[in-house]
């Protein structure tokens, strides 16, 4: 994500009353494009509130054992997907659906007394943290090579798969779109969108990559983990 200085003061403004959605098992990840039907009513009207305003919200991954509480306000995961809303069609029914494209992540600092019926928190931006000496064309070559073969097994979506990692050019921006789309284990898909360190995700992506190619290779099934 990059942005002015201004850019930055506005959007940590933003962030001070920022409404949450949680959603069980669900990341929403930078540059991911995540579509929702809304129509719970707290979330009908956040929505509505979000397109009146700046079309911000996070998605936030609710904690295990949420279900008992989830007509309250039960736990969420400290690490959310701050998303914009980029299209949205309102029903006839009151109900919504939108379209949210992932900005950046945030971390939750604080949730704030309910001033309305859906969910406020007060959240920060994680910026990605890139180890000196870490080798980033390296990881991408990594990646391009483990991709072409990936490529070969899914059919049409090779093509497009090829062309998503050409048109995207930075590292930490291709890992979370690559991971956005490829991986589908709850378990890795929640380590890779936490982790704030570059080099552990591309680590975790290009084993995921590999394991899921080697077993294309063996059983000729376009499956993915």
């Amino acid at each position: 994500m990059t942005e002015s200085k201004s850019e930055r003061e506005r959007l940590r403004e933003q962030l001070q009353k920022l409404p949450i959605f949680p959603l069980h098992r669900v990341q929403l990840f930078p540059r991911a494009i995540l579509p929702l039907y809304v129509f719970e009513p707290r979330y009908r009207e956040m929505t509505a509130a979000c397109l009146a305003g700046d079309k911000l919200m996070a998605i936030a991954q609710l904690r295990p054992g949420f279900e008992a509480e989830y007509q309250g306000r039960p736990p969420v995961r400290s690490i959310a997907g701050l998303g914009k809303i980029i299209a949205h069609r309102e029903n006839p029914d009151g109900t919504f659906n939108i379209l949210l494209e992932g900005i950046a992540r945030v971390r939750i600092l604080q949730e704030l007394p309910p001033d309305h019926s859906y969910r406020e928190v007060r959240a920060q931006l994680v910026r990605d943290r890139i180890i000196d000496g870490f080798d980033q064309q390296a990881a991408r070559d990594t990646l391009r090579l483990l991709i072409d073969k990936l490529s070969q097994f899914v059919g049409e979506s090779g093509s497009s798969l090829r062309s998503l990692f050409s048109e995207t050019k930075r590292l930490p921006c291709l890992v979370d779109v690559l991971s956005s789309a490829l991986i589908q284990k709850p378990t890795l898909r929640r380590k890779l969108f936490e982790s704030r360190d570059l080099a552990a995700r591309v680590e975790l992506l290009t084993v995921s990559i590999a394991q899921l190619v080697a077993g294309l290779n063996n059983t000729g099934q376009s499956e993915l983990n």
